[in-house]
């Protein structure tokens, strides 16, 4: 019975670990290629399609498939991180309320009215909009 897509044989997997260093803290941290935005990536071969290394060891380790529609989250902070214990399928929602990013510990909008549940509006694309200068724009313009 041939074996899932996603299971590395032994030789892919061979490579795959010696561009692999484990920290203090447990992450995996992947020492090869990397996107723009500081994410691994491997291919299985030469002539094979790129993939994130996070996505190739998690869904090795656990031996399973991401579900279509969710990314890993990496728990321990870390991009370089391909360590399957410290990732978690989430929704795309889910991962981007788990970011920590310095526009999310404001708690007042540029014009100084504060963050809170009755002024502030969430976009589809999930950011914060304040409901007061949203109604001063429209009413300007």
């Amino acid at each position: 019975m041939p074996q899932p897509t996603w299971i590395l044989n032994r030789a892919e997997l061979a490579r795959l670990q010696r561009l692999i260093k484990t920290s203090e803290e447990g992450c995996w941290e992947w020492q090869g290629d990397a996107t723009s935005n500081g994410y691994g990536k491997w291919a299985k071969a030469s002539g094979a399609s790129v993939r994130a290394i996070h996505r190739i060891t998690w869904e090795h380790y656990k031996n399973q498939q991401i579900q279509e529609g969710y990314q890993l989250d990496h728990l321990c902070r870390n991009r370089k991180c391909c360590n399957p214990d410290h990732l978690e399928p989430v929704t795309p929602s889910e991962n981007t309320m788990r970011q920590d990013h310095a526009e999310r510990r404001k708690t007042h909008c540029p014009q100084g009215h504060e963050y809170n549940e009755t002024n502030t509006r969430i976009t589809p694309q999930n950011k914060r909009v304040c409901r007061v200068c949203d109604r001063e724009r429209r009413t300007n313009t």
